[in-house]
């Protein structure tokens, strides 16, 4: 496959999965009559990734060092660019003959960011700058970075506005709420077989709040808290490690309780990962425009190539909003850290 970003054109791999039946498709009495095959592409790592398995183990190692050394010497990335956010907390860990998936998943629950100070893990590839691999928290990603902002303001309702960033189509998908027992808070449990003892750690909606960056002032709920409404049991690891899973648990599940897509004009230079402003333009709905204009996060794309389309290229845009920007509403609770809609793409943290 063949694509570019700007003047740079680049191959990118992809394995055959699947090819099926031919099919003929409907043509008129004097049109040539045309086959359509449909092949299932998947990245080359598929294979590497989930179904080889191994056996190996590691002494007083970091986190993100055992995740990339998995990375680079099992699903044999060695020539990849890699974007790894170091942990700061080690382990002595043993591959029990998984696939670097399952334990890869098993590492980022529990490995916590330098630059973060926060667990919540992600690992995804993306192909801005050539095809890159990211080992980052969730909250590295909320930050803004300044590489990661598109320079351009998006619009709702703004007829003026440049056919890049017109959102001809937008919906809000609805709140998972099969999360809703995790985001509320919880008792994990686990047992620390170094000391032989068994461990309690408390999580509350709280907790997480004040430990994630969030696009706003305001948090999508009110205080929930409630620690009876689920129970975790965990076969490993220590207080700190306990802490780690849940807080991973809770930012994950909580920045997917606020989904919204839109449909644009494609542009290859949007790219899963980075942060983009949108400005709600409604006269008369002041108070709807305060909630949502602000920072989102490009949480996926998916393309769309009609080629006898009035817009031959589109791009459907699934971003997170975890935060109202502002709102009226006393009853939600205020941000500890945010990433501001600022109208000139500038960068705004502010702790407390």
């Amino acid at each position: 496959m063949v694509y570019s970003v700007g003047e740079d054109i680049r191959d990118l791999l992809f394995d055959i999965w699947k090819i099926g039946r031919i099919q003929q498709l409907n043509s008129g009495p004097n049109e040539t009559s045309q086959n359509l095959i449909s092949m299932q592409f998947v990245d080359p790592y598929f294979t590497p990734y989930g179904q080889r398995k191994y056996s190996k183990s590691w002494k007083n190692t970091k986190y993100s060092s055992i995740m990339e050394d998995i990375l680079k010497n099992m699903v044999f990335m060695k020539t990849q660019k890699m974007n790894v956010e170091d942990s700061s907390n080690y382990s002595d860990f043993v591959i029990p003959y998984w696939t670097p998936i399952t334990a890869i998943r098993f590492l980022m629950r529990r490995g916590k960011g330098i630059r973060s100070g926060t667990s919540g893990y992600l690992c995804y590839n993306n192909t801005q700058n050539g095809f890159t691999t990211n080992l980052i928290t969730m909250n590295y990603l909320l930050e803004d970075l300044g590489r990661t902002i598109d320079k351009d303001i998006y619009y709702i309702d703004k007829a003026e506005v440049s056919s890049k960033n017109k959102i001809m189509e937008w919906w809000i998908s609805g709140v998972d709420k099969t999360s809703n027992s995790v985001i509320r808070g919880g008792i994990w449990r686990g047992i620390d077989f170094s000391k032989k003892t068994l461990l309690n750690q408390e999580f509350k909606y709280q907790d997480g709040v004040d430990n994630t960056i969030m696009l706003g002032k305001k948090t999508l709920f009110t205080d929930i808290d409630d620690i009876k409404s689920s129970n975790a049991l965990v076969t490993d690891g220590a207080l700190e490690s306990l802490f780690n899973i849940a807080y991973n648990d809770w930012v994950k599940r909580y920045n997917l309780q606020f989904i919204v897509n839109f449909i644009v004009e494609g542009d290859e230079r949007r790219f899963a990962g980075q942060q983009i402003e949108v400005e709600w333009k409604s006269p008369s709905l002041n108070d709807f425009n305060d909630q949502l204009k602000g920072k989102y996060l490009i949480k996926s794309i998916t393309h769309e190539f009609v080629g006898n389309g009035n817009v031959p290229y589109k791009q459907r845009l699934v971003l997170i909003k975890n935060a109202y920007h502002d709102s009226k509403c006393t009853y939600l609770v205020d941000a500890k850290q945010t990433n501001l809609f600022t109208e000139n793409s500038q960068v705004i943290i502010r702790k407390g």
